[in-house]
């Protein structure tokens, strides 16, 4: 759908139908060349401009690649809306497929974004920990917590073996300021630590411990991320924060709403009116079924078979 005749005949149509001006029709053309050359690269085979997942990769090419500013990315993001809506209009697209409702809004992405994993990036630490150890077990429970729910470092090592509901399937995380919040325990992670647990020695309260037996620490933490990651040839900076911006740009890829990628995340603020939606922990256990990381069982050594098609809130969608 992203091909010069079809761009064509949207210009001509703004112009003679919709009675763009001329110096309009130019900045469309500029922009649909812009959109055009991205998807090349990335999205050679598009059925659909309108996909949400495109859309975010489309943001993160013009702000990261082409150093787009605000005013700029929003120009491009309504010249492709007006695109979809002559696509829709000459039944070139089905309007049951438009996806525009779940775009994000300019605001909820920084001027500077930040680096995230690729999702094999992602599988390669997963699989790194030895899981023959009761480090190891450890290691990748930690892992899956991150990169499942987002947790940051301080909630990691303020977990209570307590916290963890496993009847309720959820963990009861205490995050900045005091504030207290469930987050859905996907069944990965409650495998990772059920073998973990189930090797514990440790009698301390806390869910993990160290080497030597005591808590364990933001530095130690950070410390095995950074381990891992060289273990798995990743030539970027990454720590535990990375791991917390790649759950939330996977699960935004992924077409998960910002409010509830939010209220999973434990930010106070959204700065959007998304923020006083009402999010319940049924919606985050909803939400958790399309991670991605469902799709990595048995890279990680789990038990079970790839998860190859599975409910999300917006329909079924396959695993490949």
């Amino acid at each position: 759908m992203m091909n010069e005749s079809t761009i064509q005949e949207f210009l001509e149509y703004a112009q003679m139908v919709r009675g763009c001006r001329p110096k309009t029709a130019e900045a469309y053309a500029i922009d649909l060349k812009v959109m055009n050359t991205f998807c090349t690269i990335y999205y050679p085979h598009v059925d659909n401009p309108s996909k949400a997942k495109l859309v975010v990769d489309y943001i993160r090419y013009l702000r990261v690649e082409r150093k787009n500013a605000s005013a700029a990315v929003g120009r491009k993001l309504a010249t492709l809306s007006a695109y979809i809506d002559f696509l829709i209009l000459m039944e070139l697209l089905d309007s049951k497929q438009d996806q525009r409702e779940k775009w994000p809004k300019l605001l909820d992405t920084p001027e500077r974004l930040p680096v995230v994993l690729e999702n094999k990036e992602m599988q390669d630490i997963l699989s790194q920990p030895d899981t023959t150890t009761i480090l190891g077990r450890r290691d990748r429970a930690i892992l899956t917590l991150i990169y499942s729910a987002g947790l940051r470092v301080s909630e990691i090592c303020s977990l209570k073996v307590v916290d963890v509901n496993f009847t309720e399937k959820q963990i009861l995380i205490s995050g900045k300021g005091g504030r207290q919040r469930y987050v859905p325990l996907d069944s990965i992670v409650e495998e990772a630590l059920d073998e973990y647990l189930g090797s514990r020695t440790s009698e301390i309260p806390e869910l993990f411990g160290s080497k030597k037996g005591g808590p364990l620490t933001p530095r130690a933490i950070q410390y095995m991320v950074k381990k891992y990651a060289e273990g798995a040839n990743i030539d970027k900076n990454v720590t535990p924060q990375k791991l917390r911006h790649t759950c939330a740009t996977h699960l935004l890829q992924d077409g998960a709403q910002l409010v509830s990628i939010q209220k999973l995340l434990g930010n106070k603020s959204l700065s959007t009116t998304q923020i006083y939606l009402h999010i319940t922990i049924t919606d985050l256990k909803e939400l958790s079924k399309q991670h991605p990381m469902r799709k990595m069982r048995t890279i990680m050594g789990l038990k079970g078979d790839p998860i190859s098609s599975f409910q999300t809130p917006y329909g079924i969608r396959t695993g490949t």
